[in-house]
């Protein structure tokens, strides 16, 4: 039922009206995964690896109608006050998997387009599991490797924290929260020699206290998964992102990226 509304205001150029009225406004995407599988695998009925010839379809959607830039340019642009394109579009990944090199990256770098990759240290191996450069099956369920990590940075990937165990911050004892925090970040700093990097929130759940530990870290930002777009006044550990999964059709997709979903979503929680 929901693709078929979506589908209608699609149709009726809704979603174009909505991406027009939040055009100076900054939305973040968040993926997981790209797979080249034909179909979904049962062992992710979520669907949070995109088959790849649906993101493809996402990837000409936005260089129709959007701006993709990166997370560094849009902090860059909050720190200075300065104006960015209309219809700016920031793409992320979380959790690192193996298939954002193999699935992703070579349709991002066809389009010119860069996104940035939040990793769960506590699942990073020291060195490749794989022995191909091609993607595989295995790519879904294994993790980039700190040489991968390294490699990638080098060629324009930004890589944030999704802390160490991938745990809720909110759900667990402030004490392990400000370690799961403090230990991703000098792990992903010293392999990468930075200082200073972004943030994404494990399930996108924080609190108070959470969001407070983050703002005393060297961190650039952090980001929810909270939907709706990003203004001028948004705070920076606060951002709000749009899940997009395998079930997003053109239709879909458009009304997430647009801002409509969102503002049918709480319409409907009214």
């Amino acid at each position: 039922m929901k693709k078929i509304f979506f589908t209608v205001l699609h149709k009726l150029r809704l979603t174009r009206l909505a991406a027009w009225c939040n055009r100076k406004r900054v939305i973040i995407l968040c993926y997981h995964g790209v797979t080249e599988r034909p179909n979904r695998n049962p062992a992710d009925p979520a669907g949070l690896h995109i088959r790849a010839d649906r993101f493809e379809a996402q990837l000409n959607y936005l260089r129709r109608h959007y701006r993709v830039i990166s997370l560094a340019k849009f902090l860059e642009a909050r720190r200075m006050n300065a104006p960015l394109p209309n219809h700016s579009v920031v793409l992320t990944f979380d959790d690192g998997y193996r298939n954002f090199l193999t699935g992703a990256l070579p349709r991002l770098t066809q389009r010119e387009m860069t996104a940035s990759v939040f990793l769960i240290t506590d699942r990073i191996p020291a060195e490749s599991q794989s022995d191909h450069n091609g993607w595989s099956e295995r790519d879904d369920e294994t993790f980039l490797s700190w040489e991968e990590v390294r490699e990638l940075s080098q060629h324009g990937v930004e890589f944030g924290s999704h802390t160490c165990s991938h745990r809720k911050l909110s759900q667990i004892a402030a004490t392990d929260a400000e370690n799961e925090l403090r230990i991703s970040q000098q792990q992903i700093g010293a392999h990468l020699s930075q200082t200073t990097m972004p943030l994404a929130f494990p399930y996108g759940a924080y609190s108070d206290a959470v969001v407070a530990m983050a703002r005393e870290l060297p961190y650039t930002c952090a980001l929810t998964t909270d939907a709706g777009t990003n203004g001028p006044s948004t705070d920076l550990f606060l951002l709000r992102r749009n899940l997009i999964g395998d079930d997003d059709d053109e239709a879909l997709f458009a009304a997430r990226v647009s801002g409509l979903a969102r503002l049918f979503q709480r319409a409907l929680l009214r």
